[in-house]
C-alpha cells in the first residue's frame, strides 16, 4: 500500500483539489496595497487629551490591566473625574456649562453608567466618599 503523507508540504503548498489538472500556483491573485504593510504611528499619551469623554471611558473598561487604562484614568482625572473603589465607578460635579445646558441642579453628582454608556445623575442623597475615591497618588503610582 504506497500512500502519500497528506502534510507533505511540498504536496500542500501546491494541491488545490483532487479533480485539478495542474498544481495550484503559490503566489496569489491579488496585491495588497502598499499601505497594508505599514505599521501605525505610536499612541502618544498627548493624544488622550484630544480624545472624547466616550472613548476615554471604552478604553478604560475594556483594556484591564493594559498602560493605556492607566492613562486614560489620569486623563478622566485631569478632567475632573474621580474613580470610586467600592463601586468601581467614576463621578463629577457638572460645570456652569453643563448645568445650564442638560438641566442639572446645583451640587448634584454625575456618574458615568457603564450599562447605558451614557452620563447619569446619582440619586442616592449620600455618596459614599472618603478615602473610597482613588486619590492622585494612588493614580500615579499605578
Amino acid at each position: 500500500m504506497y500512500a502519500y503523507h497528506v502534510y507533505d508540504s511540498a504536496l500542500y503548498a501546491t494541491f488545490a483539489y483532487p479533480c485539478a489538472e495542474s498544481a495550484s500556483r503559490r503566489e496569489p491573485d491579488f496585491v495588497l496595497p502598499y499601505c497594508y504593510y505599514m505599521q501605525p504611528p505610536a499612541l502618544k499619551t498627548s493624544h488622550l487629551g484630544k480624545f472624547e469623554l466616550l472613548t476615554l471611558f471604552y478604553i478604560f473598561y475594556n483594556m484591564p490591566k493594559d498602560t493605556l487604562q492607566v492613562y486614560a484614568a489620569k486623563e478622566l482625572y485631569n478632567r475632573d473625574w474621580l474613580y470610586h473603589k467600592e463601586l468601581k465607578m467614576w463621578f463629577t460635579r457638572p460645570s456652569e456649562s453643563a448645568i445650564s445646558q442638560h438641566g442639572y441642579e446645583r451640587g448634584s453628582i454625575i456618574y458615568f453608567d457603564i450599562n447605558s454608556w451614557e452620563q447619569r445623575v446619582f440619586r442616592d442623597t449620600q455618596l459614599p466618599g472618603g478615602p473610597k475615591f482613588m486619590t492622585e497618588v494612588e493614580l500615579n503610582n499605578s
